[in-house]
């Protein structure tokens, strides 16, 4: 590191972990409100409604992090690290949204309260 840049700041590195953070989340939520809802005998399609709203709200809040994050340039005076991280959260926030949509998707597809 040469003198003119700056360290990049540890509660940028956070951000690596945010976007699998809210998918893991919405895995819980999700899994969790399909047990109750089976348990405590809720009609189908009021089930089936609220999955779908926190799947889709899953799909909007990462790819709400992932638009804002990737219009923000990265800090100039961070020199390459601050670039390649930069480079691997917006790459990690665009994985986390495939993430939640081939994990939290198909389920909602199958037949509830087997």
């Amino acid at each position: 590191m040469n003198t003119t840049t700056q360290a990049v700041p540890p509660r940028r590195v956070w951000w690596l972990g945010v976007g699998f953070t809210v998918w893991c989340l919405a895995l819980v939520v999700l899994y969790a409100m399909h047990a109750i809802g089976c348990e405590f005998g809720w009609p189908i399609g009021t089930l089936r409604t609220a999955l779908v709203v926190v799947f889709i709200a899953a799909l909007a809040v990462v790819g709400g992090l992932w638009r804002r994050y990737a219009r923000v340039p990265p800090d100039p005076a961070q020199g390459e690290s601050g670039s390649f991280l930069h480079e691997v959260v917006v790459w990690t926030l665009i994985t986390a949204w495939v993430a939640s949509l081939l994990t939290l998707g198909p389920p909602l597809l199958l037949s509830t309260c087997v």
